[in-house]
């Protein structure tokens, strides 16, 4: 299974045509030269991948940041879908 940062990275490269040299965890959205509409879009991706919904990712946010977003809501989505052992 890939990781987010990998996720991000193919949904990236294959739908804006960029360098997966280019796409590294510390470079922002705004670095790689994608507008608002293009988050969107990459977003709306991101969650047909995972069904992670992710809303209002602002372009100073990097790949890594987005990518630690992720873990967490999968994280939170996991612990959720758990049963309850407390009782």
């Amino acid at each position: 299974m890939p990781t987010s940062t990998e996720l991000i990275t193919s949904t990236l490269t294959e739908t804006f045509d960029l360098d997966p040299a280019e796409v590294t965890p510390e470079r922002t959205f705004e670095d790689l030269g994608l507008d608002s509409l293009a988050l969107v879009e990459m977003g709306l991706m991101l969650q047909e991948r995972t069904g992670i919904s992710l809303e209002d990712i602002p372009l100073t946010t990097t790949i890594g940041g987005l990518a630690a977003l992720m873990d967490a809501q999968d994280a939170d989505k996991a612990l959720t879908a758990a049963p309850n052992s407390g009782t």
